[in-house]
């Protein structure tokens, strides 16, 4: 694992940010010291969470289903008239 200095990261910041994204983690120091490191992030499956959630059987049985009455255009739109 590489460790660099916080001048170096100031310095090329860009460049460790990349090379940690394609490489391994890079270890940051001050003084000599360990501090912090930079890791690549988890890679995610592709598209929206909400779209690939798992549904209960139970709300995926009645998710197409209305209910209530009227819509709600339809009652401010009586409202507004007075009817």
């Amino acid at each position: 694992m590489p460790a660099i200095s916080l001048d170096e990261l100031h310095a090329r910041t860009a460049h460790w940010v990349r090379q940690a994204t394609q490489q391994e983690p890079i270890v940051l120091t001050n003084n000599g010291r360990p501090v912090a490191r930079i890791v690549p992030e988890p890679s995610r499956p592709a598209g929206s969470p909400f779209a690939r959630r798992k549904l209960l059987p139970e709300y995926e049985a009645i998710m197409h289903r209305r209910f209530g009455g009227k819509d709600s255009t339809a009652i401010v739109s009586e409202m507004r008239d007075g009817r």
